[in-house]
């Protein structure tokens, strides 16, 4: 098999192909052939045993960004990949340099991953900055398109995508209930953005503001989802139809 098919199936997926890659002649510039390297695509498709067996072989990842690719490993939930470029000398508390995202940040991007919570804890127990802030008014790929930073911090987002063992892991590692974004908002006010449940506001609620357990327990539609278990019932009233005489 020629160079440029296993450059082509390794980027669809066939990670192990990077045993047939390190086989040929001319392994080392192989290695870093293409637009996308394939150790970049060993940590895109969380193949650790790949990334391993590259550097037994050369004692180093040649032309390999371990602090980008913790970035990228945190914003695609692989804990395994993270933790092993952690063990290479990666800084957990590495920025993008225009928005100032963290790995943290990273791993709060998505909507409805409980799985992620893996990644959070590796980052927070290797001593990932809790309360850093991204850059103001900074384009972000963290949403793929037209979304701009707003100095929130990752309980920010979490109060907005994530569940309650995720926002509790980070309030456990020191999370700011009262951190403000740019816009003066607080954790609370984005999740309230979101229409997240109450057992999330009541997570992050502090000062005059409540969520009592009634509320808790009536009120669990996510993003919206859900319609009729929470303050609907309030103004839909009781079921008293005249023409069936329940007056």
């Amino acid at each position: 098999m020629d160079l440029s098919r296993i450059l082509e199936l390794i980027s669809k997926g066939r990670t192990d192909l990077v045993i047939e890659l390190l086989a040929l002649p001319d392994a080392q510039d192989a290695i870093t052939a293409g637009q996308v390297k394939p150790l970049q695509w060993c940590a895109y498709y969380n193949d650790v045993t790949a990334m391993r067996l590259v550097l037994d072989r050369f004692g180093e990842f040649p032309d390999f960004d371990v602090n980008e690719e913790l970035l990228n490993g945190a914003y695609y939930g692989h804990w395994k990949v993270c933790d092993f470029l952690i063990t290479q000398g990666a800084n957990v508390n590495t920025r993008l340099l225009n928005t100032g995202e963290t790995p943290l940040h990273n791993a709060i991007a998505k909507a409805d991953r409980p799985h992620f919570v893996f990644v959070i804890q590796l980052l927070l127990e290797h001593g990932a900055d809790v309360n850093a802030k991204t850059v103001a008014g900074m384009e972000t790929g963290a949403f793929m398109r037209d979304v701009r930073t707003r100095g929130e911090t990752p309980l920010h987002r979490a109060a907005a995508y994530a569940d309650e063992r995720i926002v509790s892991l980070l309030l456990e590692h020191g999370a700011d209930r009262e951190a403000r974004d740019v816009n003066g908002d607080s954790p609370l006010s984005w999740a309230s953005y979101h229409l997240r449940p109450a057992a999330i506001l009541k997570m992050l609620t502090f000062g005059d503001y409540r969520i009592n357990d009634a509320q808790v327990e009536r009120m669990k539609s996510d993003h919206g989802a859900g319609f009729g278990n929470g303050m609907d019932w309030n103004f839909i009233g009781a079921y008293l139809p005249e023409s069936l005489d329940k007056f």
